[in-house]
C-alpha cells in the first residue's frame, strides 16, 4: 500500500499524552521525532529550575536530588560544567542535610579506624554503614552516581580531587552492601564472594528517573576503573562484585561479565592473591556462574553433527 502524510499539518501538544491505539499517524510528528534543538535548551534548564524551587517550597527533598541530578546531566551536555557541578554539589548536599558534603565527608560521623580491612591510608575510616544508616538506601545510589559523575565530567584534572570523589562513590555504593543481608564486611573477603541477592523486596531500577541501570553500570565501572589505576585495589573487590551482580543477575550481560572477570583477575594479581586469581581464571574457562545467553523461552540448539 500507499502512505501518505499530511503535509503543513502540526501536531498539537495537549495536556497529557495521547492514546496510541486511536492514534492515526497522519502526520510525520507522530511517526519520528528530532532531538531537541540545542536553542531550546535554555527553556528546558529554566523550566528545571522552577521545578527545583516548586520542590523546595513544598519540602520535596527526594524529587529535588533526582531533579538536580537530572539537570546536572543536561547542564554536561549543554557543555556548562561550572553549572553542573553546582547542581551536583547542591544534591550531595540535600543527600546528607549537610553543606560542603564533596569536601568534608572524611568528617562525618565518628566511625572507628579501620585499618585491617582498608585499602586506603592508614586511618581511613569505612563509612559504608554510617552513610547507609544517615541517607538510605536511595540517598547512597543517587549520591554513588552523583559523585562519580563528578568525578568523571568535572574533576579531570586534579587527580587527587578526582580520587578524593571515587572513593566517595565507592564508599556509597559498598552502603548497598551493608543492609540486613549477611554480606562481608572485610573487602578482602570479596576476593572470592558473589552476591546472589542484594535488597530483598525492593527493585532498584523499576524507576528509571530514580535509577537507571545503564547509568549506575556506567558509573560503577568507571570507579572501578579509577580506584584500580590509583592502586586502591582492596576496596575495588566488593565494587566489583556488585558489577558482577547488576551485569550478570539483572542484565545477563555476558561481554560485561567477561570483562569484569578478566578486570577481577588483575586486581587479585595486582594484591598477590595469586589462588585467587587462579580461581578465577578457571571459573571463565569452564563458564561457571556465567550469565545465560540464551532468553528464556527459547531451547538451545542441539550439536551440529
Amino acid at each position: 500500500g500507499k502512505v501518505e502524510f499530511c503535509l503543513g499539518t502540526e501536531e498539537m501538544h495537549m495536556s497529557t499524552p495521547p492514546n496510541l491505539s486511536e492514534e492515526q499517524f497522519r502526520v510525520f510528528s507522530s511517526v519520528e521525532k528530532s532531538k531537541l534543538p540545542y536553542s531550546q535548551l535554555g527553556l528546558v534548564i529554566s523550566s528545571y529550575h522552577q521545578t527545583i524551587d516548586v520542590l523546595q517550597a513544598s519540602n520535596q527533598r527526594s524529587l529535588k536530588v533526582q531533579a538536580l541530578h537530572s539537570l546536572g546531566n543536561l547542564l554536561i551536555f549543554a557543555e556548562k560544567k561550572r553549572a553542573a557541578f553546582k547542581c551536583w554539589c547542591q544534591a550531595l548536599d540535600d543527600i546528607f542535610r549537610k553543606p560542603d558534603v564533596l569536601h568534608t565527608w572524611k568528617e562525618f560521623g565518628t566511625s572507628l579506624t579501620n585499618t585491617t580491612n582498608s585499602s586506603l591510608l592508614p586511618g581511613f575510616k569505612d563509612y559504608s554503614e554510617e552513610f547507609l544508616s544517615k541517607v538510605g538506601i536511595w540517598g547512597c545510589l543517587q549520591g554513588a552516581l552523583i559523585s562519580a559523575k563528578i568525578a568523571q565530567f568535572i574533576k579531570t584534572v586534579n587527580v587527587k580531587k578526582r580520587i578524593n570523589c571515587c572513593l566517595l562513590s565507592a564508599l556509597l555504593f559498598q552502603g548497598l552492601l551493608r543492609t540486613t543481608l549477611p554480606h562481608p564486611k572485610a573487602e578482602r573477603c570479596y576476593a572470592q564472594y558473589e552476591i546472589t541477592q542484594l535488597l530483598p523486596g525492593i527493585e532498584l531500577f523499576t524507576d528509571s528517573f530514580r535509577a537507571d541501570i545503564c547509568s549506575v553500570i556506567a558509573s560503577l565501572y568507571y570507579i572501578i576503573r579509577e580506584l584500580h589505576f590509583a592502586k586502591h585495589n582492596l576496596i575495588v573487590l566488593p565494587l566489583l562484585a556488585l558489577y558482577q551482580y547488576f551485569v550478570s543477575g539483572i542484565c545477563q550481560d555476558l561481554v560485561r561479565n567477561l570483562e569484569a572477570r578478566i578486570l577481577k583477575i588483575e586486581v587479585l594479581i595486582d594484591l598477590g592473591f595469586f589462588s585467587e586469581a587462579f580461581y578465577e581464571l578457571a571459573q571463565i574457562f569452564y563458564g561457571k556462574n556465567m550469565p545465560c545467553s540464551i532468553p528464556a523461552g527459547l531451547k538451545a540448539l542441539g550439536k551440529i553433527k
